[in-house]
């Protein structure tokens, strides 16, 4: 349980941090692109304005810049002014003219020295296909402006070279994502490192509890053997018939056998308990056990229907796996729901083999079950309230020892409600070897 834990605190750690690494990574990326793609369009708007020319070649003093409050678009990204009067006499762009049809009428390349006419045309085409009028063509930004003046053509777009920022952009993406891995790995070793000591005073918390429970179970156990050694030797004195006799000795056997329970949970979860494993055959185990049941069935008004798939073996410990038969049995025909007449559905019980797993289910009729009492259907001492108040005995820890006999062999065990009014348990046990005859 403590290693499960600890196992628990590592992974909800490592995912919580990766997400806030996860978080400031893509967001601060996206704002850098956000911010690269306004400057761009920003450039391609001026190019534009200007009638698809670059800005007038003048002394940078006396260069103009549209003003921030002409419209919306030159608004600078986050409140910021992002162009200074050099930016235009750094731009790279070439223009294509197109008329309504898409036809090619012109193209300037003479702003941009790697592309030539040719792939200045297939950039254009390219571009007229697109559904939107703005957006990105490998590395460059383009813009699609519809003329409407007669002596101009339909159709003018400007494509921008953004090739070197967005190249910092990747380079920049790449460098922070490395960064936040190696941090992630770095916090990672130190999580698992200081780990076993945060879970310390829970797992001494839980060694004093099952101590406490081994000590107190064994204390325990003294004196009830000499209570039900004493009662057997009055029983020979006074007679069995002796009411309160018979009481003492009804008590006796409850408490003996949850003395017992609690030590066999208290080494199993402690993994001190002694499994011999081998392999043995499942299904003839599993009959066995159903039969031995049938009888205690019957006198309760129920009955038990099997469904088991011959000829299948199991590598596990073969009284344990009879241990966890007996208990869903034993659970299933005490909280059966009985019909007003004292009868009840058949508990079906189906062995069968799924995939590389062998599947033991135990299904019977119920009380309505919520699933928040599904998920406590394990814990140690608990029992739903129809099971308190019922005369079926037990002291809720025959599933929490099920529940650790499943886990030593490497299975597991879940409750489920397939069909409205049922419950059904389920144990799933890893197939090693497989006996055919």
């Amino acid at each position: 349980m403590i290693r499960k834990l600890r196992a628990r605190f590592i992974i909800l750690s490592t995912i919580s941090l990766l997400l806030l690494l996860g978080i400031i990574v893509i967001s601060s990326n996206l704002l850098t692109y956000k911010e690269l793609v306004f400057n761009a369009d920003r450039v391609l708007d001026i190019i534009a304005d200007n009638g698809g020319h670059p800005m007038p070649v003048l002394p940078p003093e006396k260069m103009e810049v549209p003003e921030e409050t002409v419209s919306d678009r030159h608004k600078g990204f986050m409140g910021r002014r992002l162009l200074s009067p050099e930016t235009m006499y750094e731009a790279r762009f070439f223009v294509a003219e197109l008329s309504a049809e898409g036809e090619i009428m012109t193209v300037k390349t003479d702003h941009i020295a790697m592309v030539d006419e040719t792939e200045a045309m297939d950039y254009a085409s390219h571009a007229y296909r697109k559904k939107s009028d703005r957006g990105f063509i490998g590395d460059f930004r383009y813009v699609r402006i519809l003329n409407t003046s007669e002596d101009e053509n339909d159709i003018c777009v400007i494509f921008l070279d953004c090739g070197r920022n967005l190249f910092m952009f990747r380079n920049s993406l790449l460098i922070n994502c490395l960064i936040s891995f190696l941090g992630l790995l770095v916090i990672f070793v130190v999580i698992v490192l200081f780990s076993k000591k945060i879970v310390r005073p829970v797992s001494e918390s839980y060694e004093k509890q099952n101590q406490f429970i081994s000590v107190a179970g064994h204390e325990i156990r003294t004196p009830v053997t000499i209570i039900d050694a004493d009662a057997e030797i009055l029983a020979m004195e006074i007679g069995e018939e002796n009411e309160w006799l018979q009481d003492i000795c009804k008590q006796t056997k409850r408490m003996a056998a949850l003395t017992n329970d609690l030590l066999t949970l208290s080494r199993m979860e402690g993994n001190r308990q002694q499994f011999t494993m081998i392999d043995f055959p499942i299904s003839d185990v599993v009959g066995e056990t159903v039969q031995s049941f049938q009888a205690l069935a019957r006198s309760k008004q129920r009955n038990i229907a099997a469904e088991i798939t011959p000829m299948l073996s199991c590598h596990g410990d073969e009284n344990s796996i009879r241990q966890i038969v007996g208990i869903l049995l034993d659970n299933a025909i005490k909280y059966t729901k009985e019909r007003e007449d004292g009868s009840s559905d058949d508990i079906l019980l189906r062995l069968e083999k799924k995939n590389h797993s062998i599947c033991l289910s135990v299904r019977n009729s119920s009380e309505p079950v919520s699933d928040e009492q599904l998920r406590l259907f394990f814990e140690r001492f608990y029992r739903t309230e129809q099971s308190r108040n019922s005369e079926t005995g037990g002291y809720g820890l025959g599933l929490s020892i099920a529940k650790s006999i499943a886990r030593a062999h490497k299975g597991r065990i879940t409750a489920s409600v397939p069909i409205v009014d049922t419950v059904q348990i389920t144990v799933t046990l890893p197939i090693k070897y497989t006996h055919d005859r």
